[in-house]
Order: C-alpha cells, then structure tokens, then sequence
C-alpha cells in the first residue's frame, strides 16, 4: 500500500475511515478498469453478491475485493485491518504484537500473524532499484559483550548494511541486508541486488566500501560526524534494528 506513508493519521481516517470507503480503494487497485476472472480469463462482469464483489458473466464466479490481497479473509474488519498496516508501515517505534493488539482490541495472536503478513507481503521483488540519492551504511544487532572491542565478531550480534533512497528531498525505499562480516565481498551484495549504477551514492569513510567505487561512478565517501551526516539513515537503521 505504498500511499500509506504519505499520509498523517487525520488523512489516513479521512480517506479510510470506514469499510466502503477501504473495499472501494481495494476494488480500483485490484481491477481498476482491466477485470479478468481468476477461474476462466474472461473479462466481462456484472455486480457481485456483495458490495465491490465482482461476478463473471461467463463462469458465474463471484469474486471479492479483497480476495488474493494482504486482506483476504481479515476476522476483524477491513477499516480496521487497513489502520493496522497503516501503524505497521509508519511506526517510527518497534510495532510490537502487543501494542497493536491493545491499540486495535484484538487478540495478540491475530496481531502478530497479521504484521507477520504484512511483512512478507513488503518483500522485495529485486526488480526495483535504488536510484537518486542512495545513502548506504552499516551497522550492527546486538550489545557488546565484555572484553569485545568495536566491530568484532560475536555470536550473539548480528551485522547489517542498510541503503536508504531520497528522492525530491523525501526518503522513499529501504532495504537492509544480514551480512557475514563488514567486507567489501558482504557489502557489495546490497549494492548488486538493490542500488542503481546512476544512483548518486554516499557511504560513510569506511573502507570496505572503496572497492566498490570502482563499480558506482557517482561514488562519495564522508564522515558520519556523529550521525549528523545521515539522520534519516539512522533512524531507518533503528527502525530496521526494531
């Protein structure tokens, strides 16, 4: 649902406030003007049993809005499964199974099987790349364990490399990546899956990522200077890391 993030909350319950208002925007993403029943390819239809159902004039087959979408088969309400992704995809803090299943009274269980389906559901296909502004950095899971220094290996942290898109002044996608160790060999599997050879791209001065300069000519390294140099960075990482 990518016009999520561009709306606040009050916006959000304007357009989605209700069930007709969510099954509507549903009904024209799914088949906008273009219908093809699932079960014979015809594309001629008429009014389904249900509002926003769509029914085959060949096959008969009735089909709803929300089947074969992040919403079919919802128990407890299309507006408020649509404000529950909408807390999933913009919470700037971890939202948990517990949070959301207070927030939106359901039971825990329901709330975590449906973040864990909105979460597979944001997979990346791999067919989009990083293009623009693409800042990258890496960074790390986990507390330090007594006598480790910096960047060693621990079994019980996990490392990432996270690239962030801007586009128009506006941070648009994400993507972060689980690697081995901060080499150029594991940083380079972000930039090869995800990052455009155009993008503009700015990492910080760590030296693992001067090998792949040679691949990206719009290529810059800069000092981080304390996370000042990548603020909205940062807090995707923190966002990744929650």
């Amino acid at each position: 649902m990518k016009i999520l993030k561009s709306l606040f909350r009050e916006g959000f319950k304007e357009k989605f406030g209700t069930k007709e208002q969510c099954l509507s925007y549903l009904s024209n993403e799914k088949w906008g003007d273009f219908y093809t029943c699932n079960k014979c390819k015809k594309t001629k239809y008429s009014e389904g049993r249900k509002a926003f159902n769509r029914r085959c004039s060949k096959c008969g087959h009735d089909e709803s809005a929300t089947a074969n979408t992040l919403f079919h088969k919802v128990k407890f309400g299309i507006d408020k499964a649509f404000e529950m992704a909408y807390d999933i995809s913009t919470s700037k803090k971890r939202a948990s199974s517990i949070w959301l299943a207070e927030r939106h009274g359901v039971k825990q269980m329901v709330a975590w099987l449906f973040r864990r389906k909105v979460q597979q559901a944001v997979k990346s296909s791999e067919e989009f790349l990083l293009e623009k502004e693409v800042y990258v950095d890496e960074s790390e899971i986990g507390t330090p364990q007594k006598g480790e220094q910096g960047r060693s290996k621990s079994e019980k942290k996990v490392r990432l490399v996270t690239a962030l898109e801007y586009r128009r002044g506006k941070t648009e996608r994400g993507y972060a990546k689980i690697i081995d160790d901060y080499s150029s060999k594991s940083l380079e599997k972000i930039f090869h899956t995800h990052i455009s050879k155009d993008a503009k791209i700015t990492t910080d001065i760590w030296s693992g990522y001067k090998f792949l300069m040679k691949e990206y000519p719009h290529f810059e390294q800069k000092l981080s200077n304390k996370e000042q140099n990548f603020k909205m960075l940062h807090i995707q990482i923190r966002n990744f890391q929650n």
